[in-house]
C-alpha cells in the first residue's frame, strides 16, 4: 500500500470510528485558504475538526513515535487557520474541538487496526 493509500485507508477508517461514536461526518478533506481538516464532524455538543495520521510500518513508528507527533507547530497553525475560517464561513452553535486520531494498521494485515482518539488535542 502506498503512502496515500494507506491515509486514505486511514481516514476511511476513522470516519467509521466517528459514526460508531453517534459523530454524523459533514466534510472530508476540507480545503481552506491556509490548510486542510480531514475530516469535520459533529455531534449533540461537539463540532470536532479531526486530524488523522496514520502509521502502517513498525520502522517508521519507532523512528518518527506516535503518528500524533507529525502534527508540529506550523501544521497546528494551519489546522488552526482552517478551522477559524470554516467557523468564520459556518455558523453554528456547537462546542468546536480539533481532535487527533492516530490510526495504527497491522502491516501483515490491513484490516487489523486500532485507533486512538486524543479529544482536545491543542487544549483550550
Amino acid at each position: 500500500m502506498s503512502t496515500k493509500e494507506t491515509g486514505d485507508y486511514g481516514e476511511a477508517l476513522a470516519r467509521r470510528y466517528l459514526r460508531r461514536k453517534f459523530f454524523r461526518i459533514l466534510h472530508k478533506n476540507y480545503i481552506a485558504r491556509h490548510g486542510e481538516i480531514d475530516i469535520i464532524a459533529k455531534n449533540r455538543k461537539y463540532i470536532v475538526f479531526c486530524e488523522v495520521k496514520t502509521r502502517s510500518d513498525t520502522a517508521t513508528l519507532k523512528y518518527f513515535g506516535r503518528p500524533s507527533n507529525a502534527v508540529n507547530a506550523e501544521k497546528r497553525r494551519h489546522i488552526i487557520s482552517a478551522v477559524k475560517e470554516y467557523l468564520h464561513k459556518n455558523n453554528t452553535s456547537l462546542i468546536p474541538r480539533i481532535d487527533i486520531i492516530e490510526v495504527y494498521i497491522n502491516p501483515e494485515n490491513e484490516r487489523k487496526y486500532r485507533i486512538e482518539h486524543i479529544e482536545n488535542a491543542f487544549g483550550e
